[in-house]
């Protein structure tokens, strides 16, 4: 499971048809998912691709779109004003925080709205519960961020690399290390070493 809120979280609409919070109006079809974070506010990309922010006072209120290297777009909407952590055009990684849980736009109370559309301009949608394994039914779910080997050995390169004291050769070698199979395990302690002084 991956969800743009990290800890816990609660899933107040599933995707599907229901009866329009706003309108009142049957029927009608919900796209994505709305979540409210319960251990933390802030909202997560899930996926890694390009910036698009804007603005819908009738609808979506501030949103971000993500556009996948595939094309695909994730869309965060009913941000709160103001609370945008990046910018147009920028590219983003998974797990970058984008903004903050609000309740602009079309929104009876706190929440994200999380939509996973086609490639291109169509509003056609896509199964966002398929693509992050969040359950499609109202309830508190946790996410728990887990990381790849590889995604491990990224983030304890980068950031023995960013020691002020580390010298060319020492950045050299870390990365060389790690072209052996026996390196896994070092990286994977230094990773769990890095995770208990947080």
């Amino acid at each position: 499971m991956i969800s743009c809120f990290k800890g816990k979280f609660r899933v107040t609409s599933p995707r599907g048809v229901r009866t329009d919070p706003i309108t009142g109006k049957k029927g009608t079809y919900h796209k994505g998912l709305d979540l409210v974070g319960i251990d933390d506010t802030t909202v997560y990309s899930i996926s890694s691709g390009i910036v698009r922010t804007a603005y819908e006072a009738g609808g979506a209120g501030y949103y971000i779109v993500i556009t996948m290297d595939d094309g695909r777009r994730v869309y965060y909407m009913h941000l709160k004003k103001g609370s945008f952590k990046v910018k147009n055009g920028e590219r983003v990684s998974k797990g970058q925080a984008l903004g903050i849980m609000g309740s602009t736009g079309n929104s009876t109370g706190l929440h994200t709205h999380l939509e996973l559309r086609v490639k291109g301009t169509s509003y056609d949608d896509l199964d966002i519960t398929e693509f992050t394994g969040i359950p499609n039914k109202i309830g508190v779910y946790e996410y728990k961020e887990q990381l790849s080997d590889k995604e491990k050995h990224e983030y304890a390169v980068s950031c023995a690399c960013n020691v002020e004291d580390k010298t060319g050769l020492e950045k050299q070698t870390i990365n060389w290390l790690w072209t052996y199979k026996y390196a896994d395990d070092l990286f994977i302690k230094l990773w769990e070493s890095m995770d208990r002084q947080k």
